[in-house]
């Protein structure tokens, strides 16, 4: 009997037995086993792959909310002032700058660069992906289109809302108080025009006695009206015209109007070559919130048919400011040098409200400038250049001004030489509303032209209540 041990028995693998059993002891066997079994385990790793990647699609489609800001959006630059306040994590390894010049030099405002940063916000994680489309541009700035990605662990996209809202608060909040931004448009896109300029005093605009007043006063009382227009079911909306002669303050008192009530200005020319009907209904729809419109020399827009540059029509005007599609909640102020040659359809009540003449400078008027000019001037000599500055004609604001300025260090050589302007006869309309240069040549437009008498009878349409608020009197 042999002591040799007998080999144990094969273990059959289970992919063996798949084989037909004459062939199971053929050496390729054993080949075609193992790749089986590697086909088996591939198939395996992938539904575990596709398993992992549907849980995860999964839970970000449940367990996050993502919102998408395009630079198209009003919000875009309160989210990246958002963003620039959360100091993401890093503190901004990678930024990009927009350089600003002011009087004291340059400054340089960082801002996330594209890519993604990290933020956290009322106790949550936030993604933030900020990406540039290379592909395309904005036409009328040539900058590529932006985008901001924000993804939050939230179960709903009601956390966004919140964040918005901060964002718009921190953006408004950051705004110099003591400055103006103009604004201008750029296709339909309002844009800041230049740097922030700092409010000009009301009171350096010098008006006929208790004119400024009472257009500020209008302006507040119709900011405060709006439930009242709302139950009377009446346009929420204001339009101021002021016309006269060039150089008598109109565009600077609209200036000084805008900073006395905290506004900023959005400057439109209708004589734009690209300002179409529909690119001005937009315009004035999307006008930035605690803006006013300045529409300055209206009277050019239409002067004939063939001086016309633009393709806005008159039809086209009068829609966007009191159409069926007209926005409410804004003001818009008009000037014009020649208010004879504007349609009686433009300045009727409810696209203008409120016509003002800002004429030549009276007696009164060059006093209170010559006042603000020498602080150590006694009343008298102010009264005195006065009537010396206006004893044969009426000159401009800007005149006065202009002449003043020559003289700042020296009120005596003012006072001294005030009737030197009587001598000095500017050209251009007087401040007769009936005066002024005949009309452009070319194919007149089939429309009656104002009157002397006309602009007399507008009136000076009041807000609610102005009367019993204020203690001017006419």
């Amino acid at each position: 009997m042999s002591d040799v041990a007998a080999p144990p028995p094969k273990t059959p693998s289970p992919l063996t037995d798949l084989i037909p059993e004459p062939l199971r002891d053929h050496p390729a066997a054993a080949v075609v086993a193992g790749g089986a079994g590697l086909a088996a385990l591939s198939l395996g790793l992938s539904a575990f792959r596709s398993t992992g990647r549907l849980a995860v699609s999964t839970l970000r489609r449940r367990a996050t909310a993502t919102l998408e800001v395009t630079s198209r959006d009003a919000a875009y630059p309160w989210v990246l002032h958002w963003l620039k306040r959360t100091n993401p994590i890093g503190s901004f390894r990678h930024a990009s700058v927009t350089t600003l010049h002011g009087d004291d030099g340059p400054t340089f405002d960082l801002v996330p660069a594209p890519g993604l940063h990290v933020v956290r916000h009322a106790g949550r994680w936030v993604l933030v992906e900020r990406a540039r489309e290379y592909g395309t541009v904005n036409t009328s700035s040539g900058t590529p289109w932006e985008k901001v990605v924000l993804t939050a662990f939230a179960g709903s996209s009601d956390f966004f809302p919140s964040l918005l809202n901060e964002a718009r608060r921190d953006a408004e909040g950051s705004r110099d108080a003591t400055t103006t931004t103009l604004y201008t448009c750029w296709g339909t896109e309002w844009r800041p025009f230049g740097q922030a300029r700092a409010k000009r005093p009301i009171e350096s605009v010098v008006l006929k006695e208790g004119q400024a007043e009472r257009l500020v006063q209008d302006v507040a009382e119709w900011s405060k009206s709006k439930k009242w227009y709302a139950e009377r079911g009446v346009p929420y909306r204001r339009g101021y015209l002021l016309h006269g002669p060039p150089g008598g303050g109109k565009t600077s008192f609209f200036l000084a109007l805008a900073g006395a009530l905290d506004l900023d200005v959005c400057l439109l020319s209708l004589s734009d070559e690209g300002l179409t009907d529909d690119r001005l209904a937009l315009a004035l729809a999307n006008a930035p919130r605690n803006c006013c419109v300045l529409l300055e020399d209206v009277d050019a827009a239409f002067a004939s048919e063939e001086t016309s540059r633009g393709h806005l029509t008159l039809s086209g005007l009068l829609n966007a400011l009191d159409g069926a599609a007209a926005a409410e909640g804004r003001v818009v102020l008009m000037t014009t040098n020649y208010v004879e040659r504007l349609d009686a359809a433009l300045i009727r009540p409810g696209r203008v409200d409120v016509v003002e003449l800002v004429g030549d400078a009276d007696a009164d008027q060059a006093s209170r400038l010559f006042q603000r000019f020498y602080e150590d001037a006694s009343d008298e000599d102010a009264a005195a250049f006065g009537v010396n500055a206006t004893a044969s004609r009426a000159p401009s604001m800007a005149e006065l001004q202009g002449f003043l300025i020559a003289r700042k260090g020296d009120h005596h050589a003012a006072l001294a030489e005030a009737s030197s302007l009587i001598r000095d006869p500017r050209p251009g309309p007087s401040s007769r509303v009936d005066a002024g240069p005949p009309a452009s040549p070319g194919k007149k437009r089939g429309r009656r032209r104002l009157t002397a008498l006309d602009v007399d009878r507008m009136p000076f349409n009041p807000q609610p209540g102005w009367e019993e608020s204020s203690n001017l009197r006419e």
